[in-house]
């Protein structure tokens, strides 16, 4: 089977890595073998002590990091902060949401000492993406990637691949044609590679 990068709560599957962008989804996401708890702003709900429940019991974290169509800045970046220290200390991965603030996001997790992490539905520059591995850190690829200039530079790193959507029937169908057509540009069947490399981190 397939395993999504990056799905959200929906139908059941143990065939992805589902994620939230707010902690009041919490008691929702247990019902997923693989989830993340996350919180970034513009979500409805920010409850630290959520968060670190949830890594204790096994839960990665994210959706977490930087929007700037959220507005205040400051804000945040201070839940960013605190909620890559969770990550941290309870050895989680975190998974990344940026959206032009790539610089800033990367600065605060390279000062917050996280090597175990994905910038999840990566829309940045090649150089970026090679800044990124160079951290220990991976990018996962959705199919609005083909947008981006970088688009075919990108394809020569390792990624993963994910859809952004609800677990269910169009997800699974996104999945499958996105990692075909990224087997056909590759020219490799990576219809495995998704599933070993989270595995190793999961």
């Amino acid at each position: 089977m397939l395993f999504d990068a990056h799905a959200h709560i929906g139908g059941q599957t143990e065939n992805a890595l589902i994620a939230t962008a707010s902690t009041s989804e919490f008691q929702a996401l247990r019902e997923y073998r693989y989830r993340a708890l996350g919180s970034i702003s513009g979500g409805d709900e920010h409850d630290e002590e959520k968060l670190r429940v949830a890594a204790e019991s096994g839960c990665h974290i994210g959706e977490i990091g930087l929007d700037r169509r959220y507005g205040d800045m400051e804000r945040q970046k201070d839940i960013f902060r605190n909620a890559l220290i969770i990550a941290r200390e309870y050895d989680r991965l975190a998974v990344i949401h940026t959206v032009r603030e790539y610089g800033s996001t990367l600065d605060i997790i390279r000062k917050a000492g996280v090597r175990k992490f994905m910038m999840h539905g990566f829309s940045g520059s090649y150089e970026t993406a090679l800044e990124v591995l160079r951290m220990g850190g991976m990018i996962s690829l959705s199919p609005s990637a083909v947008r981006l200039k970088s688009f075919p530079r990108l394809l020569t790193l390792p990624f993963l691949i994910e859809t952004d959507l609800p677990a269910g029937d169009e997800q699974r169908q996104v999945l499958s044609e996105w990692t075909g057509k990224l087997s056909t540009l590759t020219g490799s069947d990576l219809s495995e590679r998704n599933t070993d490399m989270l595995m190793e981190i999961l």
